[in-house]
This record gives C-alpha cells, sequence and structure tokens, in this order.
C-alpha cells in the first residue's frame, strides 16, 4: 500500500457549476466564466489518492468566491467579495437589478462558504498534515481589474503573505508559512517547469509574492500549525493568453500530464523538505 504524503491540497477555483440559486440571474455567458476561473487546475493538482486531504470548490468563482472574507468591509476591490458583483475584466455579473439581495447573500455565504472553511479548520487542526497547498492558476497578462493590468505574470509563483523574500510584509504583520519553505517550492517549481515551453509569452521564471500575496484561505487559516503556502500556477503554460471573452480552451490531456508529473516531483520535494526541517530541534518558526 502506498504511503499517502501527509499534505493537504485545497483548489478553491477551479469550478465552473453555477449554483442553483443563482440561476436566471447571471449575466455572463460561458466564455467569461471559464475565463474566471483556474481552469483544470483541479485536473493538474488531482493527487486525492496520494495526499491525506483534497478539497475542491465545484462551483463558479466568478460567482462565488470561497477565497474571500465573508465580512465585505475587508474586500481588497469593489464586487470582489465572496458573492462576486463584478469580474476580473470589468464585467458586470449580474443581469440588470437580479443582483443577490442581502438576504440571499447571506444564504449563499452560510450554505457555501461557511463549510468549505470548516473543512479547512479541520485540515488546520489534523495533527497528520505537515503541509497545506492553496492551488491556483493566473492568467498570462494581469486583467484589467486587478492591481498589475496588462503586466506578464511568472511561470510559477508561490506566496505567503509575506514581501518578495517571504519575510514579513509589516502592513500585514505575519506569515502563512516559514520563508525557507515558501522559496524552496518557488525555486524547485520554476527548475521543473523552466523547459516546459510557453503558448504565448510570459515573465519572469518564478517569483514569491508577486503579484498575490495570498488570499482569505490561507490567511484565515494558515497560522502555526502547519505552513499554507499558495502556488500560482500560469496558464499561459497549458491555456495561452487570455481576456475577459477568450473562447474556451479544450484541455490539452498531454500539456496536463506533464504539468502533473512535474509539479508532483515539487510537492514531493518540498513536502520532504519540511519533514526534515520538523525533525531538526533548532527548526522554529512563527508566522508574526
Amino acid at each position: 500500500m502506498t504511503t499517502k504524503l501527509p499534505i493537504a491540497l485545497i483548489v478553491p477555483h477551479s469550478g465552473l457549476v453555477i449554483p442553483p440559486e443563482l440561476n436566471g440571474r447571471v449575466a455572463l455567458t460561458p466564455a467569461q466564466i471559464f475565463n474566471e476561473a483556474d481552469a483544470y487546475i483541479d485536473d493538474i493538482f488531482d493527487f486525492r489518492e496520494q495526499v491525506l486531504a483534497f478539497e475542491v470548490f465545484p462551483y463558479s468563482r466568478a460567482l462565488l468566491d470561497m477565497n474571500r472574507p465573508a465580512d465585505s468591509h475587508l474586500h481588497h476591490r469593489n464586487g470582489d467579495g465572496v458573492v462576486k458583483r463584478i469580474t476580473s475584466y470589468g464585467a458586470p455579473v449580474y443581469r440588470s437589478r437580479l443582483e443577490p439581495e442581502p438576504e440571499l447573500e447571506r444564504y449563499l455565504i452560510h450554505h457555501y462558504w461557511q463549510p468549505w472553511h470548516d473543512r479547512l479548520h479541520d485540515i488546520e487542526h489534523d495533527a497528520r498534515i505537515q503541509l497545506v497547498i492553496d492551488c491556483h492558476s493566473m492568467a498570462a497578462v494581469g486583467p484589467a481589474a486587478y492591481d498589475d493590468p496588462a503586466q506578464l505574470r511568472p511561470r510559477i509563483q508561490t506566496a505567503n503573505l509575506g514581501d518578495y523574500r517571504a519575510e514579513v510584509y509589516p502592513p500585514r504583520g505575519r506569515l502563512s508559512a516559514p520563508p525557507d519553505v515558501t522559496c524552496f517550492l518557488a525555486e524547485k517549481l520554476g527548475a521543473l517547469l523552466a523547459d516546459i515551453p510557453a503558448l504565448t509569452e510570459v515573465g519572469v521564471n518564478t517569483a514569491v509574492n508577486h503579484p498575490f500575496w495570498g488570499g482569505w484561505d490561507i490567511w484565515a487559516h494558515g497560522h502555526e500549525r502547519q505552513p499554507w503556502v499558495m502556488i500560482e500556477l500560469n496558464r499561459g503554460l497549458y491555456i495561452g493568453r487570455q481576456d475577459g471573452d477568450t473562447p474556451i480552451v479544450p484541455p490539452d490531456p498531454a500539456c496536463i500530464k506533464l504539468l502533473r508529473e512535474r509539479i508532483w516531483q515539487g510537492l514531493t520535494a518540498v513536502t520532504n523538505y519540511v519533514l526534515k526541517k520538523n525533525d531538526s530541534v533548532s527548526y522554529m518558526w512563527r508566522s508574526s
């Protein structure tokens, strides 16, 4: 019997399904919903038989975003909460006068967001799990409504709430994973993916906490019990360049297989790194 890696993989943004409560309200086309998703990341990171925990949210992140705080006052961008109002390219999510009412929004948070975070809470408190990977992808070029519009993005990046060195960024004040673990994973994945031809122009090979420093999942759950590291894989490696209305790109099985193989090597390497460090009495880290 194969021993499972003592890690958890969470995939909050790959879903394409419209929640039934929102049927008839949504203004987005299937292509717009696809271009908002972390397309095929649930396939690329589907190591459910090889890890201790594997969680995928099946519904469209264009409509419901599990990686956002339920408190609307904490949203970084207007319309970018748990219940979305606008896409990353600036398109309205709902038909005129059909946006969810406050009562429906509260229901959606209770019915979808809360169970997701209850599962992450269980992962956070599972003593067997030594590392959590928050699995994402990113468009090759920054969308219009994001902080890096029209900017090329790296092939791969990792994030731990810190700065470009994975150290504490004072305005945020804490980390979800040690700097060495975060940088080790970035460097390992960067080397493993370096020879994969991109389908469109991309930026540097690898980065840490840029263009994303993390989301609510690692902020809320990534403390001192185990490292929580976010990965962002550039979709330029397997989909190509996208904008809000780019036609849906079918999966390329050969490319996905190659990415899976390389990423698994990276996950295995970082898990062994964490386990080795955990065996050292001198290895201690604090999130603040």
